[in-house]
């Protein structure tokens, strides 16, 4: 039996040259996350590559044109019958003015550390809060085969994050 059935979404964490991220707020009449603020992008569409799909996405919501760096994370989203993947990925804007769709009334550049001061959708609010780790230093090898395993991830992801936020 299957609980759920797992759909693939794709976003991306945009910087300026302040090191802000954007985040857009969804419409109040939309389906998923009404309200909410979210990084750009969206769902993957059957025969499409994920980042054809983030592409497309952005350029739909936003009209920027981006190119895509690294995947920086992953997040879960628990919804009616499926339960959404978002794949997280750092971009640039290569081109375009910021014009919203439809499917956003609203726009932000805010720093990291900032964007727990948002309503965030519940998948993003997940990313951010998981963000918040110890430096490598501050991690303790105690032997645990869950500190072992877990350990070399949580370094990737803060050294992918300092990368990004030019630390």
């Amino acid at each position: 039996m299957i609980d759920y059935v797992f759909g693939l979404s794709v976003r991306v964490l945009l910087t300026d040259e302040n090191n802000k991220i954007l985040i857009l707020k969804r419409s109040t009449d939309s389906k998923t996350n009404p309200g909410k603020w979210e990084f750009p992008g969206g769902k993957v569409d059957q025969g499409e590559s994920f980042d054809q799909a983030l592409i497309r996405e952005v350029y739909e919501e936003t009209q920027l044109k981006i190119s895509l760096e690294h995947v920086i994370g992953v997040s879960e989203q628990n919804l009616h019958l499926i339960r959404a993947v978002h794949i997280i990925m750092s971009g640039k804007i290569i081109e375009g003015n910021l014009t919203l769709s439809n499917e956003h009334e609203g726009y932000a550049w805010v720093f990291f550390e900032n964007l727990p001061e948002y309503e965030l959708a519940d998948w993003l609010n997940d990313f951010v809060n998981n963000q918040k780790t110890t430096k490598n230093s501050e991690i303790e090898d105690d032997g645990n085969q869950v500190t072992s395993t877990v350990k070399p991830w949580i370094n990737s992801i803060q050294s992918s994050m300092d990368k990004i936020l030019k630390r």
